[in-house]
């Protein structure tokens, strides 16, 4: 006979692709007729941005343009000149079938790049970078709750876990006319420029989601194409959202992700010299992951009274979200320049954060490094640039207890500033948004089929309505009314007991 078990069904967030390509970049650059002779190289840098993403049946469809930039001195040494070449990507990576509901989440890392100057108008660039994809989707983990059948004794276990409610991700655009103001010179080009943006409130609706953030834009312009002047500008932009996500309900614990696809920025004064304006056009994508905590209860064992039983079980595991991780973190550290003077910083940004975590002694630690790049000017005036690594160990606040941890923890630079502290050493402080998500593993064993033979009755006692039983303490209940065909209810009703273990030796009566 085979017994029917309730069957229950609980979403859970499953990562259904975690992957990298690797892009090449290769490129003969030969600088336009308005560019100056080079004669120095001092930073090539590549700025991957994705214009689209598209999940569609078992395939993600990314395309975007890569911006190759290259700073170099001018011939007469005077000031810092730019050269900039745009060319298209696209790349696929192969999902799980069914995946049209899924959640893609990319990020761009430089993984290398050499360049020498062939001749004065000539470089030879040769890089890569890579899309680092990590895709979650819903899947229905299924379970047993309880066994029918009179003749059944079931022992259930619980686990609080996380139950997905809702995915989402929706790209929306940031469009800003920004002024430098009239005390800073009027820009004539801009050099670099750098876009990050953090989510700083959630605020959940039916369905919806409403996000605020800032995104901060920092440039680098020229003031005068002759000398090559240059001057910094930093503009700190407020943005708010509304995202779609069905399922959503001031319940949820939601697990927001902004990502920066592409941005450009523009002067004003290319079409009036007199202008002090800035436009952003910026192309953002956000994700949501929505769950929230539901006890999951399953029959982790069983017995008949009455049959001998063929029990088949499997190793069930959920997700447990403990925290979400939104700080504000800052560090500090002095490097040096070299042997060249240090007369003025010209800009300081950051290049290529790379992080991981460890969990030691109940205490979550992020350890990293940025790529620090300068550009200033050495003891006679002339452009430099150099590239200094920056440690950085932080230990982020989190609730709750954690037995098996796992996490997803990004580091954004969101901004940075300096203090020159000697003629070859400067310090610098890092202010990063630690963002990410803190979850744990339940592994709970449970049973998924049982059936029994008729033929293969258990043997009772059934000369006395009670039988004498001397228990050791913590025997265990259960063992113990499985051994005489009984129920554990019984023998506690019978003895007036209230734990499933035996806490002291001694005499138990145990009804047959």
């Amino acid at each position: 006979m085979e017994y029917q078990l309730t069957r229950e069904v609980c979403k859970t967030p499953e990562t259904i692709f975690e992957g990298a390509k690797e892009m090449p970049v290769d490129l003969d650059l030969s600088l336009p007729d308005y560019c100056p002779d080079i004669e120095k190289i001092l930073k090539c840098r590549i700025s991957p941005g994705i214009t689209s993403r598209n999940i569609s049946g078992d395939m993600l469809e990314v395309e975007g343009n890569v911006l190759i930039s290259l700073y170099y001195l001018d011939s007469k040494k005077q000031a810092v000149r730019l050269c900039e070449h745009s060319s298209p990507f696209s790349c696929s990576f192969a999902l799980k079938p069914g995946s049209d509901d899924a959640v893609a989440m990319l990020r761009l890392k430089t993984e290398y790049l050499n360049c020498r100057a062939v001749s004065p108008r000539r470089v030879d660039i040769h890089g890569a970078f890579s899309i680092l994809a990590n895709v979650q989707a819903a899947a229905d983990q299924e379970y047993y709750s309880s066994i029918q059948g009179d003749d059944i004794q079931q022992r259930k276990t619980v686990q609080t876990v996380s139950r997905l409610c809702a995915t989402g991700q929706q790209q929306f655009s940031i469009t800003e006319v920004l002024d430098i103001g009239q005390g800073k010179g009027f820009p004539e080009s801009i050099l670099r420029s750098e876009l990050s943006v953090s989510c700083d409130s959630v605020k959940a609706l039916t369905d919806k989601l409403m996000i605020s953030g800032e995104a901060v834009l920092r440039i680098l312009y020229v003031t005068d194409i002759e000398s090559g002047s240059q001057d910094v500008m930093t503009f700190n932009i407020p943005f708010s959202q509304v995202l779609d996500a069905k399922g959503i309900t001031d319940t949820t614990t939601n697990d927001v992700t902004i990502e920066v696809m592409n941005y450009d920025t523009a002067l004003k004064s290319e079409y009036d010299e007199n202008s002090t304006l800035v436009t952003l056009d910026a192309k953002l994508c956000a994700s949501v992951i929505a769950a929230e905590d539901v006890p999951v209860e399953l029959v982790e064992d069983a017995y008949s009274t009455d049959y001998e039983l063929e029990i088949e079980k499997k190793q069930y595991k959920f997700t447990h979200l403990i925290s979400l991780l939104n700080e504000d973190v800052s560090v500090k550290s002095e490097v040096s320049t070299g042997d060249c003077g240090l007369s003025r910083v010209i800009d300081l940004w950051c290049d290529n954060v790379s992080s991981m975590w460890v969990y030691e002694n109940e205490q979550f630690t992020v350890k990293g490094k940025a790529g620090c790049c300068i550009l200033a000017l050495d003891s006679d005036g002339v452009p430099f640039y150099v590239e200094r690594p920056l440690d950085f160990t932080v230990t982020p606040e989190f609730a709750g207890e954690v037995q098996s941890p796992s996490g997803r923890v990004d580091v954004r630079p969101m901004g940075i500033s300096f203090r020159i502290t000697g003629d070859n050493s400067v310090e610098i402080k890092l202010d990063m948004k630690l963002t990410g998500s803190i979850t744990e593993q339940k592994t709970m064993r449970g049973i998924v089929s049982v059936h029994s033979n008729d033929d293969r009755c258990r043997m009772k006692d059934k000369a006395a309505a009670l039988t004498l039983y001397f228990a050791e303490k913590g025997e265990s209940l259960w063992d113990i009314a499985c051994a005489y065909c009984t129920s554990v209810e019984a023998i506690k009703l019978e003895n007036e007991m209230t734990e499933d273990l035996i806490t002291a030796d001694g005499m138990i009566l145990i009804p047959m």
